[in-house]
């Protein structure tokens, strides 16, 4: 792309890694000698977001913009005042029934379901998709595309998701 510009949420959510198991997996060879380590991740707890959405065009519009960043922020509005401050969770959670019936017997925690384990890399691509989507709905996709989506979940940690 030619010409790319940004534009950056803040968001508030709790979330819980349920399939987290740092004895397995990709990686688990560098802790191994450091003993059993814990799997804070499975526990429910939450984060202050920042998500970054990078959108290009390799030609300008008629006002010499990629786009308005007031377009990009209303193309996402929706969604980030839904998903701030609600428990993300995953479906296919065994935590999830119980969770969702505690949420509508007390009304006090607001869900946001979702169709995969709610990872800083999945919901990545969750806005990456969600963004795309509303792009090809207003006609937009082809002069305007995605670069790429940047959620921090922490000061040190982020996940990037590129098309």
């Amino acid at each position: 792309m030619k010409w790319e510009i940004s534009k950056t949420f803040r968001f508030e959510a709790g979330h819980r890694v349920w399939k987290q198991n740092l004895t397995h997996g990709r990686g688990a060879e560098f802790t191994r000698s450091a003993g059993v380590p814990q799997n804070k991740c499975v526990n429910l707890h939450g984060h202050s977001y920042i998500l970054e959405v990078t959108v290009g065009s390799d030609v300008l519009s008629e006002q010499d913009m990629v786009m308005d960043f007031y377009h990009v922020k209303n193309s996402l509005k929706d969604l980030i005042d839904e998903i701030d401050h609600s428990f993300i969770i995953d479906v296919s959670d065994p935590m999830y029934p119980e969770l969702r019936d505690v949420a509508k017997k007390f009304g006090a925690m607001k869900i946001f379901p979702v169709d995969f384990c709610p990872t800083a890399e999945a919901l990545a691509k969750f806005f990456y998709d969600h963004l795309t989507k509303k792009l090809e709905e207003v006609g937009l996709l082809g002069e305007v595309k995605v670069v790429k989506v940047v959620l921090w979940e922490t000061a040190t940690s982020k996940a990037e998701y590129r098309g």
